[in-house]
């Protein structure tokens, strides 16, 4: 079988080279492509993908299994201090796409966090929207709006950098992580202007998803790549200054609860959540890989203490009662997004800060 690679480039200094068959290459040009290089320079990360049972061991690293519903894999990691980082994945299970999607988020994102935490970088959970003082980065765990608050902003023509990741630096500045946005079909009730920009095609695949939801009963509720272009024309790409940061969270409480924070507490929250996504491979590995895992957790920590030591931290706690577009809402207000305040006409995104 003919195998395919493309190189990718985050934050304008993690080269990262995908290789496998078309149909690999092809899910990751559709995830990356914006930021797609020429292969002239060696990759800080190789990740090789194919299907099979049985993935070539690379010398000095380990095998590792795992899956979640009906993909499963096996990656051979290559030894953690090596440059280029190192993995060969195989899949099995499906449908492929739904496959590469995991892959995607647990292992190759992964060696990208350690390259850029190699780097004094690192890639925060969060969501990222620019006006002309700065970025904003919403930080919060998956189910808490930073998608949705993306496509209400772009379909609004404001600028957006990420909808779910960040790249940010000890500086601080900001890039876009060059993602393709994850909808899912209340993407119609939630940001209805998003939905009405949305091709016909992916309108009526989102549409099919929901009914395969509530056909089995939420076991299978996949969300739908969608790029950003779909939605709107105000990406960013960075780098820009980091200005504020607001952590989401949710609570039982009767009502919200919006509180300025410490630049050490916004470090801790951050630093917990990259714990938790790390988790996803971080678990599965043992020995040298462990301990370059928690490295790179500490190295990620450092870089956001100096980050955060001039970016003030404000903490919105959302009650669980609440539906989402009411959370929306408030986390819009939160973070001055409201449709009633648009852009000034003419004005620009932020002036990259060096």
């Amino acid at each position: 079988m003919t195998e395919h690679a493309s190189d990718y480039r985050f934050a304008d200094s993690v080269r990262v080279r995908v290789r496998g068959p078309e149909r690999v290459v092809r899910h990751f040009d559709a995830e990356y492509g914006e930021a797609g290089v020429a292969p002239l320079e060696a990759p800080h990360v190789d990740v090789r993908l194919g299907f099979g049972l049985r993935p070539v061991h690379i010398p000095g690293g380990l095998q590792v299994s795992g899956g979640h519903k009906s993909a499963r894999w096996r990656v051979a990691l290559g030894a953690p201090d090596s440059v280029p980082l190192r993995a060969h994945v195989l899949l099995a299970g499906g449908p492929p796409s739904f496959a590469l999607s995991l892959v995607q988020g647990y292992v190759v994102e992964a060696f990208v966090a350690l390259a850029l935490a190699a780097q004094g970088r690192v890639a925060l959970p969060g969501a990222g929207f620019a006006t002309p003082d700065g970025v904003t980065v919403v930080l919060g765990r998956s189910g808490a709006g930073k998608t949705t608050l993306a496509a209400r902003t772009l379909a609004g023509g404001r600028w957006v950098l990420s909808d779910d990741q960040v790249i940010v630096d000890a500086e601080p500045r900001a890039w876009r992580y060059p993602r393709r946005l994850r909808l899912y079909p209340d993407i119609r009730r939630t940001a209805p202007e998003a939905w009405a920009r949305l091709p016909g095609r992916t309108r009526s695949a989102l549409t099919s998803r929901e009914w395969l939801r509530r056909l089995t009963r939420g076991y299978v509720a996949p969300s739908l790549a969608v790029p950003a272009s779909a939605v709107g024309s105000t990406v960013v790409a960075g780098p820009l200054p980091l200005r504020r940061l607001v952590v989401v969270d949710r609570s039982d409480r009767d009502g919200p609860l919006v509180a300025v924070r410490s630049p050490a507490w916004g470090g801790q929250q951050a630093e917990a959540l990259l714990a938790e996504q790390r988790s996803r491979l971080g678990s599965a590995v043992a020995g040298e890989w462990a301990r370059a895992f928690e490295a790179a957790l500490q190295a990620e920590r450092r870089t956001l203490d100096t980050a955060l030591t001039t970016v003030p931290v404000t903490e919105l706690v959302l009650p669980r009662c609440w539906d989402v577009q009411r959370s929306i809402e408030a986390l819009q207000d939160a973070v001055g997004l409201s449709p009633d305040t648009p852009p000034a006409p003419g004005a620009r995104p932020p002036t990259p800060s060096r």
